[in-house]
């Protein structure tokens, strides 16, 4: 039974293991990088220009909010807000949805994984 676990444990630690990225990017900054405030202000834009289209817009009215009240609520985001707003933004589908892949993806997990467990639980004598 010991060494059951042994394996199982092994298995587990060397599969999760498998996944991490083992990059590590180091330089230098210079400060004209640090005080230009054009990237941000290209964010910002980007959340503005999202929030101005008409099936934002449409969403935000069916939510209770006028699209002038959205301006300026954008307008106040923090610097990190408007970070994390336009990275959301880069990352939704263009008229594609993944439902189909993120099941296929699912069952494949979940056969290797029961393929797995199977192998170290009941191996072949």
């Amino acid at each position: 039974m010991k060494i059951i676990v042994q394996r199982f444990i092994s298995c587990a630690l060397a599969f999760s293991l498998a996944g991490l990225p083992f990059t590590a990017q180091a330089g230098l900054i210079g400060t004209d990088e640090i005080a230009t405030p054009a990237p941000m202000q290209a964010e910002r834009a980007k959340v503005r220009d999202f929030m101005s289209r008409a099936d934002v817009q449409q969403e935000l009215q069916a939510q209770g909010l006028t699209a002038e009240a959205a301006q300026l609520r954008v307008e106040a985001l923090t610097d990190d807000e408007v970070q994390h707003l336009a990275g959301k933004i880069d990352e939704l589908p263009a008229g594609a949805t993944t439902g189909v892949a993120g099941v296929v993806g699912v069952a494949v997990l979940l056969v290797a994984v029961t393929y797995i467990i199977v192998r170290l639980f009941y191996p072949q004598r």
